[in-house]
């Protein structure tokens, strides 16, 4: 585009500014239920809005997931020692999880046993037919006119965006998107997120994913979602970036120096978090139950340009930031802490680090750093081996010790269930760290522990027969595997061949 402004009259004097007349759409990105997520804005579609705007577009972000929460949560949450994304009412959330659960399974084409409403409507170990009439029978129901009522409060959009993050948003997303269609026929309906990400393949050799969306986007997409506005402003062909569903898929385009918009106007009261990023992709990349490699990408820094509006902002709102990073390393940390200087309370993950000291933990802390959420996931040498990251007790210790010191609190990850692990050792290693978190009472900390689950992505589900797991059945909308165990696989060298 020519810029104007740059020419001179005669005189040497500057032309005066021609104001940007091109087309503009008007577009809506909606998070459907059910993400166990309250005390702010998502990262994805506020990344999105920052770029539409800052192009000339209007987006709206409407948050369907904090409104069916915010309608439902019967007590007010006060925030506690952790903050950033594990702050929030946990026990309601859970409730509201499993009535989630329950709606859908009531809404299903047969009977669903309650032992099997998780697998089903939340993990998706379900046919493509059962899916799609769950999601109709949803949207012809009460679940469908509380969708109605929302769109009604926004002016109809030129296209709309959905954010899909995991699989127990699918069915939600399905049953909005075929309420979209009667509330504003001939707009558009494109689908991005994580979930869709994992999926693309799938998507990519299969029309049946196209029911009623016209189009998918993989991976972040900023300057991809920019292209498509200003394609829908004049109808012009869409980027080739967004696919269709039984064609190819192709990546889209990031735009790091992009702004995140918060629209913060119906957040009352009570903890909010902002959430931001410094980096995208995980910087150790090795672990063989991790997607990140595959959702995220390559590990890239981003322009700490959009860190400042953000932190402006919370200092505003008397906010949290949450680093929404897959691992902020040590020099990162440091320097984002270098750059709060202490203005605003922040969390982040990482991974166990002999720099973690007590000064630079204190440091840290005195830089607003409240919560450091480690992915420690194992302990026992065996699991350690077949995921591929190994961190010693006497690392843990040490990190322990230096975050009680400085008053920092602590998110442990850790998982169990790994092929080839011996149950009794993993048993024995968590409540090792259970031990070590119990020793410390100065510490503020919380294990969040997990099941291990086969990721379609990960190293192990792209290659499961070099871990000794047999893919025993693949389901349409899930991105995970069911399987079965058939021997240990715990030598070095056969795993670092796999």
């Amino acid at each position: 585009m020519i810029d104007v402004s740059s020419y001179l009259t005669t005189d040497g004097a500057p032309l005066p500014v021609i104001p940007d007349v091109r087309p503009k759409t008007a577009s809506v990105v909606i998070v459907p239920p059910f993400l166990k997520h309250f005390g702010g804005p998502m990262a994805g579609p506020a990344y999105l809005k920052g770029a539409g705007e800052r192009a000339g577009h209007k987006v709206d972000v409407l948050d369907l997931n904090r409104e069916w929460i915010k309608e439902r949560i019967t007590s007010a949450h006060t925030s506690g020692q952790i903050k950033g994304d594990h702050d929030k009412p946990s026990k309601e959330l859970n409730r509201l999880y499993q009535e989630w659960q329950e709606l859908c399974s009531t809404h299903w084409p047969v009977p669903v046993p309650a032992n099997e409403r998780e697998s089903r409507t939340v993990v998706l170990y379900a046919s493509h037919d059962e899916i799609i009439g769950c999601a109709a029978n949803l949207a012809a129901g009460s679940f469908g006119e509380w969708v109605r009522r929302q769109l009604e409060q926004v002016p109809r959009p030129d296209l709309v965006g959905l954010s899909v993050m995991f699989s127990g948003q699918i069915i939600a997303a399905l049953a909005v998107t075929k309420v979209i269609r009667a509330v504003w026929p001939g707009v558009p309906v494109v689908w991005g997120g994580a979930h869709v990400t994992a999926l693309a393949d799938p998507i990519s050799k299969d029309t049946i994913y196209g029911e009623g969306i016209d189009g998918f986007v993989v991976g972040y997409a900023e300057k991809t979602w920019v292209e498509l506005l200003d394609a829908v402003a004049i109808d012009n062909p869409w980027p080739a970036e967004v696919f269709r569903a039984g064609t190819a898929s192709r990546r889209a385009k990031e735009d790091g120096a992009t702004v995140p918009s918060f629209d913060l106007v119906s957040y009352g009261q009570g903890s909010l978090t902002l959430p931001v990023q410094a980096s995208r992709g995980c910087a150790y990349g090795k672990c063989s139950f991790c997607t990140y490699p595959k959702i995220e990408g390559k590990h890239r820094k981003i322009s700490v340009t959009a860190l400042e509006p953000v932190i402006e902002q919370a200092v505003a709102h008397d906010a949290v930031v949450s680093f929404k990073d897959s691992l902020l390393v040590p020099t990162q940390l440091r320097e984002v802490g270098a750059m709060i200087k202490g203005r605003v309370l922040w969390s982040a993950c990482t991974k166990l680090h002999d720099s973690f000291n007590r000064e630079t933990m204190r440091r840290l802390y005195g830089e607003g750093l409240r919560t450091l959420e480690i992915g420690l996931e194992t302990l026992d040498d065996t699991s350690q081996n077949i995921i591929n990251k190994p961190q010693s007790p006497k690392l843990l210790r040490g990190f322990l010790d230096a975050a009680a010191e400085a008053g920092v609190a602590v998110v442990i990850n850790y998982l169990t269930g790994l092929p080839g692990a011996d149950v009794r050792e993993e048993q024995h290693w968590l409540q090792v760290v259970r031990d070590e978190v119990a020793v410390r009472p100065a510490l503020k900390a919380m294990i969040e522990h997990n099941a291990f689950q086969l990721e379609m992505l990960s190293p192990m589900g792209s290659n499961p027969s070099a871990y000794g797991i047999e893919v025993t059945r693949r389901w349409p909308w899930s991105s995970l595997l069911e399987y079965r165990i058939h021997r240990g696989f715990t030598d070095s060298a056969q795993l670092a061949a796999a």
